[in-house]
């Protein structure tokens, strides 16, 4: 594959949030009344954390989301989403953002009742000017897609430029390859991993198997084809391997007959370490060199797609 075909296969996206910290670095003249204010360090809490706390919860789980449905770049803040998964990924983000401000809105509803509760709490220490006038404007949510592409050889970039800005396109594309891949080999090891752990027996008891579980092994093998864009044979074999063993774990008996079948058990649990032996060994065998970019090129790099 050419450096340039990935981005027919392929584009990036770029999620931006921000929430509201609610919290403020102490001055040092107060932290002087508990010691040396070079060896005191302290932050007050403006609000409390736990109305916050959701709308946190909503953007991890949107980034959380990126990371099982694309793969990861070099650039910082940037996901490779394989081109027929763009809409899926496009709706889930609607879906996320829209959660995001409904969690937003609830808590302005409650802001300056919260305000006014830091207020009794803090004392002395509480401050109007540490409340934004508009606090709204401390939250967002949204995403773009980006495309990159070598400088074409007619540009203004002279010879000697176009050169370095070729090799350092042809590098980010190798490094791209490389954290695709080993992404790949790592998440799916820790998948097979934790259905092994759950496989095994504890104190002669077999473990609760959960449905969430069986839905994550199913979740990666659905969306593997999809995503394995630098097409690696290897993985793709173990992945076929796993399908075959775990294909009936669609059946709703399928962990029940796992739990109380000793011989199914013993069969499946053996079987899964096997693979999970051959993951480990195919990570091992990967590449540890990793190409590191100077950061003053890094936000040149992307175009508005």
């Amino acid at each position: 594959m050419s450096h340039e075909s990935i981005f027919t296969k392929a584009c990036l996206i770029q999620l931006a949030t921000s929430c509201w910290i609610g919290t403020r670095s102490l001055h040092p003249s107060q932290m002087e009344n508990l010691g040396h204010g070079d060896w005191l360090k302290g932050r007050k809490l403006l609000i409390n954390p736990e109305l916050l706390g959701p709308i946190k919860t909503t953007i991890q789980q949107a980034r959380k989301f990126l990371t099982r449905n694309a793969l990861p770049f070099p650039l910082s803040g940037l996901y490779l989403v394989p081109k027929d998964t763009i809409d899926d990924v496009d709706g889930h983000l609607e879906l996320f953002k829209n959660e995001f401000w409904s969690k937003v809105e609830t808590f302005l509803d409650f802001y300056t009742e919260a305000r006014d509760e830091a207020r009794s709490f803090l004392g002395e220490l509480f401050s109007e000017a540490d409340y934004p006038m508009n606090i709204r404007e401390k939250f967002s949510f949204e995403w773009r897609f980006v495309t990159l592409a070598t400088p074409k050889q007619a540009s203004i970039l002279s010879p000697e430029v176009y050169q370095r800005e070729k090799q350092k396109f042809q590098a980010l594309m190798d490094e791209t390859r490389e954290i695709a891949i080993a992404a790949l080999r790592e998440e799916f090891g820790q998948i097979v991993g934790h259905m092994v752990g759950k496989l095994s027996s504890n104190d002669g008891k077999p473990r609760a198997f959960k449905s969430s579980m069986l839905n994550r092994i199913r979740e990666f093998l659905d969306t593997f084809g999809d995503r394995n864009l630098f097409g690696d044979e290897t993985l793709a074999q173990l992945v076929t391997e796993a399908r075959n063993l775990v294909g009936d774990t669609r059946s709703s008996h399928f962990g029940y007959s796992v739990a109380y079948n000793e011989v199914l058990r013993q069969k499946i649990t053996g079987q899964m370490t096997q693979l999970k032996s051959a993951i480990d060994a195919a990570i091992e065998e990967l590449p540890r060199r990793r190409i590191r970019l100077d950061t003053t090129d890094r936000g040149s790099l992307p175009e508005a797609a």
